[in-house]
């Protein structure tokens, strides 16, 4: 069957038609197949991303207690510095009041010892006078040295309690220093242990913060990728 021009171009437009209408069927379901494929990409976006918002809530929590923990030890050496300064000038104060006291105890050992000079020489001055008014020669020896040997041992006591007084004394003084040495001791370790986990702490402090700043990058990664998906 012959078939005109115009039958020929009719039949040429279907089958063109028919060609097209298979294609874009075809192209509708390989699209189809992509929002799926691009709906799963999303879904596992969206949990990353959730990943990513717990994660960067964990770290912002332990930013804010590193930072605190951080400022809490800035306290503590400013602190510990001004109590190490407090101690030293305590420290100085009892060298100094133990100097003076070691000066006024060699000064009043020194008067005690004159005092004693004079008080035995007084004795003895008493003994002689009392030795010539005496009309019986042969007791005046005896009452002499017997009045010398009770002075003696009164002085000797006297000395005995001073000395005593001035042990007790010097004791009392080197247990309050070596307390005070003992204290500034102390607080020198806390002090040098505190400075040497500062550096520490604001390591902890950069990685963290450091950390957070990777956790905003999946964001923008999925802000870019929706952006891409709608103009597809």
């Amino acid at each position: 069957m012959a078939f005109t021009d115009p039958q020929r171009q009719l039949l040429t437009l279907i089958r063109e038609f028919a060609t097209e209408k298979s294609q874009g069927g075809k192209r509708v379901i390989g699209l189809e197949k992509r929002i799926q494929e691009l709906g799963c990409e999303v879904d596992v976006a969206n949990g990353e991303m959730e990943e990513v918002k717990c994660i960067k809530e964990t770290t912002e929590q332990e930013l804010k207690g590193y930072e605190l923990q951080l400022a809490l030890n800035e306290a503590s050496i400013q602190t510990l510095e001004a109590r190490i300064s407090i101690i030293q000038d305590e420290i100085s104060s009892v060298e100094g009041l133990k100097n003076e006291e070691g000066a006024s105890r060699d000064e009043f050992i020194r008067q005690m010892f004159d005092l004693n000079a004079k008080i035995r020489k007084f004795q003895e001055e008493k003994c002689i006078k009392s030795q010539k008014k005496s009309s019986i020669g042969t007791t005046a020896e005896p009452d002499r040295k017997a009045v010398k040997k009770v002075v003696t041992e009164v002085e000797l006591r006297a000395l005995e309690d001073i000395l005593a007084h001035v042990a007790s004394q010097t004791t009392k003084e080197e247990q309050e220093y070596i307390a005070e040495e003992n204290i500034q001791n102390q607080v020198q370790k806390e002090y040098i242990d505190l400075q040497r986990k500062f550096p520490l702490m604001e390591a902890i402090v950069k990685e963290t913060k450091a950390l957070q700043d990777l956790t905003r990058y999946p964001y923008k990664h999925y802000s870019v990728w929706n952006w891409l998906s709608g103009h597809d």
